[in-house]
């Protein structure tokens, strides 16, 4: 048989072949957003998003519609907190960040896990006059996928808080990433949720977030503010309505963290990489 059969046999296979009914482009899009937000909250131990996160990609390697995938992100939702006097744009468009592509800087693992040690450090400190009316609060190890976890390559970590206000717990996840490690975070964090720019603060855009986690975790919210710093680098702050340690317990609706206490730690200079 020769290349030519080959080739032609191989057309005559698909030849047939029903058009795609689903549009690639919006699927690498929300593969990218559910790989970053199972990153950010299987890093403290939440399998219950994880296996969402499964049940929505086994779909898209199905090649079933693109809106059985959107369906899980859910709509966009605001909480109670407002930030006073900010700069406020609804258009993520108007969001210019990185200026220009940064490339990467890489941290060696000792590095990346003395910073994480540094980061867990301060915020044990700090916590108790970021968020005065809390209690129990505890700062977990900071670290990749997995709580400790530092690889070759990483461009990121992240911690959670734990606390409780009213008698009830929450928690903030605080992710870092060198520069240039998130040129795209914009377009990211922005397709997840309403986002708006809130003003800049040392030369770097300050960038709110508000998300329903929809199908992942129903009733889930998180409201977060991003710091993109003049460098390329980034810090997110990120308040969830629920404790992310143990695995997600609904218990309000809204989340007792305004967005100037997000801003504060999300700009703090001791936080980053």
């Amino acid at each position: 048989m020769s290349e030519e059969d080959v080739r032609g046999g191989m057309r005559d296979a698909v030849a047939e072949e029903p058009p795609l009914d689903f549009d690639p482009d919006v699927l690498v899009a929300a593969a990218r957003q559910q790989v970053r937000r199972r990153r950010a909250l299987m890093g403290v131990g939440v399998a219950t998003v994880a296996v969402a996160v499964a049940a929505v990609a086994l779909p898209v390697a199905l090649g079933r519609l693109s809106s059985q995938v959107e369906a899980g992100q859910g709509p966009a939702t605001t909480t109670e907190s407002t930030a006073t006097g900010s700069e406020t744009s609804p258009s993520p468009s108007r969001i210019q960040w990185p200026a220009k592509d940064v490339t990467p800087v890489q941290f060696p693992i000792d590095k990346l896990r003395a910073r994480g040690t540094d980061m867990a450090a301060h915020l044990r400190e700090i916590m108790p006059s970021v968020l005065p009316n809390a209690s129990e609060i505890e700062v977990s190890e900071f670290g990749g996928e997995a709580t400790g976890e530092y690889y070759e390559g990483q461009t990121n970590v992240n911690g959670a808080i734990d606390f409780t206000i009213d008698g009830v717990r929450y928690s903030i996840l605080v992710q870092t990433w060198v520069p240039g490690g998130a040129n795209d975070l914009v377009d990211t964090a922005c397709s997840e949720g309403t986002c708006r720019k809130i003003g800049e603060q040392d030369g770097g855009v300050l960038m709110a977030v508000d998300q329903d986690l929809g199908g992942f975790v129903a009733g889930g919210k998180i409201s977060a503010v991003y710091h993109l710093r003049r460098d390329g680098a980034a810090v997110e702050a990120a308040a969830y309505n629920y404790a992310l340690s143990g695995g997600p317990k609904l218990t309000k609706e809204t989340i007792p963290v305004s967005v100037e206490q997000l801003r504060r730690l999300a700009t703090d200079t001791e936080l980053g990489l």
